[in-house]
């Protein structure tokens, strides 16, 4: 059995944690599964450098990888588990319990970015994937966060 059965589409994650070190994601994704029988997570970046900074949509692709494979919201600071290999999800790895039963075949499309110069940071994508995932993936079940937010400009 694979995870997941069927797409998400425009997931939308406003992520905003007022702090000196500063805190903003804002960007649109889809989940899909992979082409039928193939196992594995696939990240895809369309979007340039002025939408996204190449640092924040790896951290980004590792927040979704962390919720995926069962991490905490507590772990993705510190103590964060290890990731598995490319070669292993290819493999089959075991999807969080939380989702269900079945082993990752998930593509990942990031749609829309928004930067701020000064407050986009690598630790702040990590956590905004991280929650996209829970927010996408598990739908009305997600646990709710206040940073998870609109924002008006």
């Amino acid at each position: 059995m694979r995870f997941p059965h069927e797409a998400r589409r425009d997931v939308q994650v406003r992520y905003v944690a007022p702090s000196c070190m500063g805190g903003f994601a804002w960007f649109t994704i889809d989940f899909e599964p992979l082409a039928e029988g193939r196992l594995g997570f696939e990240f895809v970046n369309p979007l340039g450098p002025d939408e996204i900074d190449p640092e924040c949509a790896q951290a980004l692709r590792e927040g979704i990888l962390l919720w995926l494979i069962g991490a905490a919201r507590s772990e993705l600071v510190f103590d964060r588990p290890s990731l598995p290999t490319n070669m292993e999800l290819e493999r089959g790895v075991p999807v969080r319990q939380e989702a269900g039963s079945g082993l990752i075949a998930l593509r990942a499309v990031l749609r829309h970015s928004r930067m701020h110069e000064v407050d986009s940071l690598p630790w702040t994508h990590v956590r905004a994937g991280w929650r996209a995932a829970d927010k996408g993936l598990l739908g009305a079940d997600a646990a709710e966060d206040p940073r998870d937010r609109a924002l008006r400009h």
